[in-house]
C-alpha cells in the first residue's frame, strides 16, 4: 500500500517573454494560484533570485559562466520542474490539513472537500516533509546540475506543498553544422535567390561525398534544450525521470506510487486546472437551477390545480381552516416554499454570472501568464525592425560581395609586387656580380654594404682621378 501518489510535472521551453510573469509569481506570489498570504511566511527557499527580476538574473548566470546561447524569441531560457503528492501523503508524514470549503468538481476526487495545510507555525511543518523536499531538491540538483537552477522554492501557501523550481538546459557539448572554407580559412558565401526573388548571400554547408551536411561535436558550455533533452532519453527522457524518481525516492525511504507506466498526461498550468475546476462547478450549479426551476414549476401547477377549486383569495386567507381538502398551513407553505426556491433561482444566476466571470478572469490571467502583453507590445517594434535589418543584411551582403572583389584585386597586386621584387632582386645579383668581375674579385663579398659604397664612389667620381679637384668650388679642409 502507497501512501501517496507521485507527482512530477515537467514544462520546457519558457521563453524570455515567460521570464517576467515567473519570477513575479516565485518572488510576489502573485499569479493564478489560491495563494494563503498567512502561510506564505513558511515558504523555503532553496535558490533564490540576486538579480532584480528573473530575466535580469538568466543573463547575468549567461555571461558570468560564459554560455554559448542564440538570442532569439524562440529560444527555450528556462525549464520547470514540480515535485509533490496528494493531501493523504502529507497526512501520513504527519501535516494536520483543514476543509477549505472548496469541493472537487472533476477527476478521482470529485465532489469531495480540497483539504489544504493547517499552518500556523514552523512546529506544524514536520521534519519528515523538510527532508522529504529536501530530498527533492537533491535529486534535481544531480539531475540537471546545481549551477544550472535559478529558481526553486517549497510553497506552503497553497492547496498542496510542493517543491517549484526552474532550471537552464546547460550541455557540455554540442553538435553543429561545418561550412566551407577557402585556403586562407574563410568561410564561403553562396548566392541564393528567395522566394520574391532577391538575391543574397549566404555560408555554404560542408557536405560528404553522400551530399549529407557534416556535423562536428564542440565541447563548451552551451544553452540547448533540446540536446538538453536528447542526452536524457528524448523522447523517453519523461518516463526515465519518472522511473528514476521514484527509484530515488524509494532508497529515501518514501512509499510513493510511480503511476501508469508508459502514460503520456499533458501538464497544465495553475490557471487552466482552476478553469476546469470553475467550469465543472458552473455545470454543477446549472443543473441545480434547472432542478429548481422543475420544482417552483410544479409548486405553481398544484397552486394552480387548488386555484380551480376555489378561489385564490380564499385559499391563501390564513383565518380559514379548510378548503376543499386543503389546510391553510399547507397551502402557506407551499407558497413559502415556491417563494425561497424564486430567491434561491436569483441567487443561482448570480453565482453563475460570478463564475462566468471569474472564468473570463482567470483565462486572461492565463493568457497574459503564456504571453506576455509587454512583449506583444514589442512586436509592431520588431515587425519594423526586421524591415530596417532585412535592408541591412542585404546591403551587408553587397558590402560583403564588394569585400571579396577587394581581396581578389589585392592578391592580384600582391602577385604583381612580389613578381617586380623579384625581378630587381635578379638585376641587383647581375650587377654585383659584374661589379665583382670588374674590379677583380674572385668572391662576392657577403656584406650588402660594401656593393653599396662601390655605388657611391661611382656615382660621386671617386674612381675619376683625372678631375682638377683645385677648381673646386668648396674647400671642406678644416680651418686652422
Amino acid at each position: 500500500m502507497h501512501d501517496g501518489n507521485q507527482v512530477v510535472r515537467v514544462a520546457n521551453g519558457y521563453k524570455k517573454k515567460d521570464l517576467f510573469n515567473i519570477g513575479k509569481e516565485m518572488d510576489e506570489r502573485k499569479g493564478t494560484g489560491n495563494y494563503d498570504k498567512d502561510r506564505t511566511q513558511f515558504n523555503i527557499e532553496y535558490v533564490s533570485m540576486s538579480e532584480r527580476n528573473l530575466y535580469q538574473e538568466v543573463k547575468k548566470v549567461l555571461k558570468d559562466r560564459n554560455i554559448e546561447y542564440k538570442n532569439q524569441p524562440s529560444t527555450n531560457f528556462l525549464n520547470g520542474i514540480t515535485f509533490t503528492s496528494g493531501p493523504e501523503f502529507f497526512q501520513a508524514l504527519g501535516m494536520k490539513f483543514i476543509d477549505s470549503g472548496r469541493t472537487y468538481h472533476k477527476g478521482n476526487k470529485k465532489g469531495q472537500a480540497v483539504l489544504v495545510p493547517d499552518i500556523k507555525s514552523k512546529e506544524d511543518i514536520p521534519n519528515s516533509i523538510t527532508y522529504f523536499f529536501d530530498s527533492c531538491m537533491e535529486y534535481l540538483e544531480n539531475y540537471v546540475g546545481k549551477e544550472n537552477i535559478v529558481l526553486a522554492q517549497v510553497h506552503y501557501d497553497e492547496d498542496t506543498p510542493h517543491l517549484q523550481a526552474y532550471f537552464m538546459p546547460i550541455v557540455n557539448e554540442t553538435k553543429r553544422k561545418q561550412y566551407e572554407k577557402d585556403k586562407n580559412g574563410n568561410i564561403v558565401k553562396e548566392e541564393y535567390v528567395n522566394k520574391k526573388g532577391e538575391k543574397s548571400f549566404k555560408y555554404k554547408l560542408l557536405r560528404d561525398d553522400k551530399g549529407k551536411i557534416v556535423y562536428k561535436f564542440e565541447k563548451g558550455l552551451f544553452l540547448n534544450n533540446d540536446e538538453f533533452w536528447k542526452q536524457r532519453g528524448g523522447q523517453f527522457s519523461y518516463k526515465r525521470i519518472q522511473d528514476d524518481f521514484n527509484k530515488f525516492i524509494t532508497e529515501k525511504g518514501f512509499n510513493l506510487y510511480r503511476g501508469d507506466i508508459g502514460s503520456d498526461k499533458e501538464n497544465q498550468t495553475k490557471a487552466e486546472y482552476q478553469i476546469e475546476e470553475l467550469k465543472a462547478e458552473l455545470e454543477e450549479l446549472k443543473e441545480e437551477k434547472e432542478n429548481t426551476l422543475k420544482i417552483i414549476e410544479n409548486s405553481k401547477n398544484g397552486l394552480k390545480n387548488i386555484e380551480k377549486q376555489s378561489d385564490k383569495e380564499e385559499l391563501l386567507n390564513p383565518i380559514k381552516r379548510k378548503i376543499i381538502g386543503y389546510k391553510d398551513e399547507d397551502i402557506s407553505k407551499i407558497v413559502d416554499y415556491t417563494k425561497q426556491l424564486e430567491k434561491k433561482v436569483v441567487v443561482l444566476n448570480t453565482d453563475n454570472k460570478n463564475k462566468d466571470f471569474e472564468i473570463d478572469k482567470l483565462s486572461k490571467e492565463n493568457k497574459i501568464f503564456k504571453e506576455n502583453k509587454e512583449y506583444l507590445k514589442q512586436k509592431d517594434i520588431i515587425k519594423e525592425q526586421k524591415t530596417t535589418i532585412k535592408e541591412q543584411k542585404q546591403e551587408i551582403g553587397r558590402l560583403s560581395e564588394l569585400v571579396d572583389i577587394l581581396n581578389n584585386n589585392i592578391e592580384t597586386l600582391k602577385f604583381k609586387l612580389d613578381r617586380e621584387i623579384n625581378k630587381w632582386k635578379n638585376l641587383f645579383k647581375k650587377v654585383c656580380k659584374a661589379l665583382d668581375k670588374v674590379l677583380g674579385r674572385d668572391k662576392p663579398k657577403d656584406n650588402l654594404e660594401d656593393y653599396e659604397n662601390i655605388a657611391d664612389a661611382i656615382n660621386y667620381d671617386y674612381y675619376n682621378y683625372d678631375k682638377n679637384y683645385e677648381n673646386d668650388k668648396d674647400d671642406f679642409e678644416i680651418g686652422r
